[in-house]
């Protein structure tokens, strides 16, 4: 009966450690999927942030230098990063985010207080969303 008893506790303890394993295995997945798909949007969103600054600030031998599907297509990327960083991502870096796509659709060409603005918006926005995956 001992014998038996034993064996069972051994097993149980086994079966109790390859779960274990498995959940710390799948937890690290996951935060690591999470992180990547933060990344992947922050990135989409910086990249088509980006672009539309320059078109609304350019001045008008760029502004015709542009058609006007590019513009739709940085829209669409744009609020496709925004929608990852709303749905995955903390308070902060959102209100940091939409900061950031305010910025780049208000630019107008020559406003060097806007330009400031900006900058200041996207580096508000990486600096929270590095605070939030953790590489500082």
């Amino acid at each position: 009966m001992i014998n038996i008893l034993a064996g069972l506790m051994g097993a149980m303890l086994g079966f109790s450690g390859a779960l274990l394993g498995a959940w710390i295995k799948s937890s690290g997945e996951h935060r690591r999927w999470l992180r990547d798909q933060k990344l992947a949007g922050a990135a989409e969103m910086v990249g088509a942030g980006t672009n539309i600054y320059e078109y609304r600030s350019g001045g008008e031998y760029w502004l015709e230098s542009f058609e006007p599907s590019e513009l739709r297509e940085w829209q669409s990327r744009l609020q496709q990063g925004r929608s990852v960083i709303h749905l995955l991502c903390s308070r902060e870096t959102r209100e940091h985010a939409d900061s950031f796509a305010r910025a780049c659709w208000r630019a107008k060409g020559g406003d060097g207080e806007h330009e400031d603005v900006t900058v200041a918006a996207l580096r508000a926005f990486n600096a929270a969303l590095r605070k939030e995956i953790g590489s500082e």
